[in-house]
């Protein structure tokens, strides 16, 4: 016998909460550039001392201009300092500060040495590897009291005076340099490893990143630094610290 009762089509109740694929897409590589900004880096970078201050003092002068727009301005335009060392990732890190603090930093000098007494002839090359411990940049620049820093051969000191006074205090300990011999040039590796402050500074690296594979960087670097001066961002890596 059959029933004169008439099924009925359920309908599917709206779910305001429910996400859409693209809202599931967006969180999952949100998700996912929380992860890899949370990872901690290698960064590194090599350069020839006198050529960095070189470069620095050509820009200055071809583009004055700019400079005097800002006449206040408490950093090196970012165009200037990052070229300055070829965009490699650490100077980009390091001058955009988007990383804090850097664990153990790795300096591996090459140094080309002259003699000033004419008793021998020819030039000198020195290799002189030492570590300094875990400081952020602008500590490795200008010093830091409470640390102990490895000089090599057991030689262990407390207190890192800046890079360019430890480069002196390793050569002074070098007992393979004679008397009278002096530098002719010295090319810096440094390495070390961070973490992005944010996922935000991990963005603003990538983007760089892409700006350098198009060939647009110097242009973009230019218009963030004078945003940046506009607004009042306190990114404040200066001309010691970039040479």
């Amino acid at each position: 016998m059959k029933s004169n009762s008439t099924s009925r089509k359920r309908s599917k109740k709206y779910n305001p909460n429910k996400l859409t694929p693209a809202q599931v897409q967006a969180n999952q590589r949100k998700a996912e550039m929380r992860r890899e900004a949370a990872q901690e880096y290698e960064f590194s970078m090599r350069f020839v001392s006198s050529e960095i201050r070189e470069f620095l003092k050509q820009k200055e002068i071809d583009e004055a201009y700019l400079l005097k727009q800002f006449p206040n301005a408490q950093s090196v335009p970012y165009h200037f300092s990052i070229a300055a060392y070829d965009y490699q990732d650490l100077a980009i890190v390091q001058v955009l500060e988007h990383v804090d603090v850097c664990e153990q930093w790795d300096v591996d000098l090459t140094i080309t040495m002259s003699d000033r007494t004419d008793m021998y002839e020819g030039s000198l090359i020195v290799n002189q590897p030492f570590t300094a411990p875990k400081m952020n940049y602008f500590e490795f620049w200008a010093g830091k009291n409470d640390c102990y820093v490895d000089l090599g051969g057991g030689i262990r000191v407390k207190g890192w005076k800046g890079l360019n006074d430890e480069i002196l205090r390793a050569l002074e300990h070098n007992k393979k340099i004679p008397d009278g011999f002096g530098i002719d040039r010295i090319e810096v590796s440094l390495s070390t490893s961070a973490r992005f402050k944010s996922v935000h500074t991990y963005q603003e690296f990538l983007l760089v990143a892409e700006w350098i594979n198009k060939g647009i960087a110097e242009e973009q670097l230019r218009k963030l630094w004078i945003t940046d001066q506009l607004i009042g961002n306190g990114r404040s890596f200066g001309y010691e610290g970039a040479a």
